[in-house]
C-alpha cells in the first residue's frame, strides 16, 4: 500500500443528509482556503473557517449552504479576504434571492470587509465541463447531477489524480459515462440518503437508497473505483448501513462520517 502522506487528500468537513446532534451537513474541504459546500464548517473548522476564502456550491439545498451565514457572521472582523462563493447560475440566484437577501440573511455582498475596501462576498457563476484552476497543480471542473433542483458534483484534480464527488443525484447516468471516459478518476463519493422502504419518497425528492445505487454502480464497466457513501440520513443510518452491505455485491463501500480523510 502506498505511503498516505505521498497521496492526495481531502477533508470531510461534513458527511450526512440532515444535520442531529454529532452528525453535520455536507462539505468537503480541498485546501486550506477552498471547500465544495458549506453544510459544516463551523463545528469542524472553528476559527480555521476564517481561511475559507472559496466556496463551491454543488446547490442551493441548506444542508449545503447554511454555514457560509455563521463563518460570515462569527468571524466577520477577522476575515481579511472576499469569500468566493461559486456555483451554477440558478444556485447563485436562489442565494441572491432567498438566503443572503436581507430578510433572512444579511446580504454580505453589499457590506465591506471590517476596515477593508474589500467587499465581505462575491458572487461568481460556473459552467458545466469548463476546468477552474483553483490553487497551482489544483483543479476542479462541475458536471451535471440529476436532483430536484439545478445541480452539480465536482471533479477535483491535483497532481494529475482526480476524485468524483457527486452531489444530490437520482440517476447516474452522466456519472457512469464521465468514469468510463476518464480514467484518471479512482476514487467516487456518491450518496444514499434513504432506506430501501423509502424508495418512492427517494424517487420523489431525487435522492438514492441502497437498491437503486448499486443497481446503478453494476453498470458502470470498471473495476478500480474506490466507492465512498455519504449523505446518509442519521435517523435511518443503522438501517441504511445494512442494506449497503446487503447490496453491495462486488463493491467496497466506505460509508463517511465527519472529519474523515479521503486519499486519492
Amino acid at each position: 500500500m502506498a505511503d498516505k502522506k505521498n497521496e492526495q487528500n481531502i477533508k470531510v468537513l461534513g458527511a450526512f443528509g440532515t444535520k442531529a446532534k454529532g452528525f453535520g451537513t455536507i462539505s468537503f474541504m480541498l485546501n486550506a482556503s477552498t471547500v465544495v459546500d458549506a453544510g459544516n464548517l463551523l463545528d469542524t473548522l472553528a476559527q480555521k473557517s476564517v481561511a475559507i476564502n472559496s466556496i463551491w456550491l454543488t446547490h442551493s439545498h441548506l444542508d449545503h449552504i447554511v454555514d457560509i451565514a455563521y463563518i460570515l457572521d462569527n468571524y466577520f472582523t477577522k476575515r481579511e479576504e472576499t469569500l468566493i462563493v461559486y456555483g451554477l447560475p440558478a444556485t447563485i440566484k436562489a442565494i441572491k434571492e432567498n438566503f443572503l437577501n436581507d430578510t433572512i440573511w444579511p446580504d454580505f455582498s453589499k457590506i465591506k470587509l471590517y476596515g477593508s475596501h474589500k467587499m465581505a462576498v462575491e458572487y461568481k457563476e460556473v459552467e458545466i465541463a469548463k476546468v477552474y484552476e483553483i490553487a497551482q497543480g489544483e483543479y476542479i471542473e462541475a458536471f451535471e447531477t440529476d436532483h430536484t433542483v439545478d445541480c452539480c458534483g465536482y471533479l477535483y484534480t491535483k497532481h494529475n489524480k482526480t476524485i468524483m464527488m457527486c452531489a444530490d443525484t437520482y440517476s447516474l447516468e452522466n456519472i457512469q459515462k464521465i468514469l468510463e471516459s476518464r480514467k484518471d478518476i479512482k476514487s467516487l463519493i456518491v450518496e444514499c440518503s434513504f432506506s430501501n422502504s423509502m424508495e418512492k419518497l427517494a424517487k420523489d425528492s431525487k435522492h438514492l437508497n441502497a437498491k437503486l445505487l448499486f443497481s446503478q454502480l453494476n453498470k458502470i464497466k470498471r473495476d478500480d473505483i474506490h466507492l465512498y457513501i455519504n449523505h446518509i440520513k442519521p435517523t435511518y443510518i443503522e438501517q441504511i448501513t445494512k442494506e449497503i452491505e446487503e447490496n453491495k455485491g462486488s463493491w467496497k463501500p466506505k460509508i463517511l462520517k465527519d472529519e474523515d480523510f479521503i486519499y486519492f
